[in-house]
């Protein structure tokens, strides 16, 4: 009698539950589904009876599929997998999907009892969040526009004033060339975080055009200052790729003076280009002391800096031009060892 009645239970669980519920055999083929899957997918129940699990899954997940279900046949098991399964009017959505092998009663293997969880809600707060620090970057960058028009006139009558000055009265003596080169650092520094700040609230559209990372890379070394007890080392290879230049030229002079910084004015950078089939990969390798485990997830995160100069934009703006190009933006660090930023960049624009 329980057992009858345990049957019944979890038939109903299965039937009634808002999760989507399939039953598919050892190939894959769906054997039984619940309502919320039926209905999900815009299906009938007889309707999807019979069919595959990759008839359900958006076109670009189709390999994800496959490597799901080859874990499960190796397995037995597949816990919290993202997928987008594809509606019948091929509009898609994302789930979480989770499965465990189905025994018959005498212990042989069925199939697998899948279950999804619809994760729209989550994308969809997601976009409203991602909406809202849009908006708020957009407030903030017409605030930011205005505080840089009205630093830059000023900063600019300091430099020329200092340059004035330095020619007339100062050439000989040390001690007032010393407080000059102080102030010119300072106007520098000050314009650098303004130009920062103004880059990463209002962004440019990027202007595509085949370029050589190597010129790249060369032009940015030259319109930046590297100390002379700094070893900067650059191989010459002429790699083409569809980019925005000035826009790399922020990356890596952002990239190359973090690594000065964190060397304290001294060592060595290496930065090799690695040439592949269809993307380029550029390591910026430092001798610093390494980045500390406990901040290294929260480096790419606004207005985080461990510098009390910094505005904390630096490494933000390098991974939104990057990723923006279509590529991504890594680092591998090891404290007392250095630190290595990879840049992959696709060689063609997409």
């Amino acid at each position: 009698m329980s057992s009858t009645i345990d049957e019944k239970f979890y038939k109903t669980f299965y039937d009634n539950s808002p999760i989507l519920f399939r039953t598919v055999d050892k190939n894959g083929k769906i054997i039984i589904c619940n309502n919320a899957y039926a209905n999900a997918l815009g299906y009938s129940i007889p309707e999807t009876i019979g069919s595959s699990i990759f008839d359900h899954v958006s076109g670009d997940f189709v390999s994800d599929m496959k490597e799901i279900f080859r874990q499960w046949c190796e397995t037995g098991q597949v816990k919290d997998r993202e997928i987008w399964l594809k509606r019948k009017d091929e509009s898609s959505f994302p789930g979480l999907l989770s499965a465990t092998n189905l025994y018959d009663e005498q212990g042989m293997l069925i199939g697998s009892v899948t279950a999804i969880r619809d994760n729209s809600d989550v994308y969809d707060y997601k976009e409203q969040i991602t909406s809202l620090k849009k908006q708020r970057l957009t407030v903030l960058g017409e605030l930011t526009s205005r505080i840089a028009h009205d630093f830059r006139n000023p900063i600019s009558i300091i430099k020329n004033s200092i340059e004035l000055a330095e020619l007339k009265n100062c050439m000989t003596d040390p001690e007032c060339t010393r407080y000059f080169s102080m102030i010119k650092k300072a106007t520098t520094r000050i314009s650098h975080q303004v130009n920062e700040v103004l880059g990463y609230v209002t962004p440019q559209d990027l202007e595509i055009k085949p370029h050589s990372i190597y010129n790249i890379i060369q032009t940015t070394v030259e319109r930046i200052t590297v100390p002379s007890s700094v070893k900067l080392s650059i191989p010459v290879s002429n790699v083409m790729v569809d980019c925005d230049s000035e826009q790399l030229e922020i990356v890596f002079a952002n990239l190359i003076l973090n690594a000065i910084q964190a060397m304290e004015d001294r060592g060595k950078i290496d930065i090799t280009i690695h040439d592949r089939v269809d993307h380029v990969i550029i390591d910026i390798k430092d001798e610093g002391p390494g980045i500390p485990p406990d901040i290294l997830p929260e480096i790419f995160e606004p207005l985080f800096t461990t510098r009390q100069i910094g505005t904390g934009l630096g490494l933000p703006s390098c991974k939104n031009i990057v990723e923006k190009h279509g590529g991504a933006i890594t680092v591998d660090t090891e404290l007392g060892r250095g630190t290595t930023f990879s840049i992959k960049l696709p060689k063609t624009a997409k």
